[in-house]
């Protein structure tokens, strides 16, 4: 009795997650192409105008990136410098076509 409660205890520990481990993807944005302008490629422009240097992609989207590809997003601003300067520069935590 005492394995399968160590067992359950176990498995129930092991199975909590942190909410901060799901990422909502819930931003919305435009994908445009930038790669005219010296040092830049695809940036977010967001639906308050905002525009956000991609840096860093946290996972490999499934999908091709097209300029003006409607997708939602989720970030963290990174203090980091760019040859773009268009921007503020992020970190993509998760980044879906809608």
């Amino acid at each position: 009795m005492k394995i399968t409660l160590i067992a359950f205890a176990l498995l129930l520990v092991l199975s909590c997650r942190n909410e901060d481990d799901t990422f909502l993807c819930d931003e919305k944005a435009i994908l445009r192409n930038f790669t005219g302008l010296d040092g830049c490629s695809y940036v977010l422009v967001l639906d308050d105008e905002k525009v956000l240097e991609i840096g860093d992609l946290e996972v490999e989207p499934d999908f091709q990136f097209r300029d003006g590809l409607r997708v939602s997003v989720t970030y963290e601003e990174l203090s980091s410098a760019s040859i773009c300067m268009v921007g503020s520069i992020v970190r993509v935590l998760c980044i879906d076509p809608i």
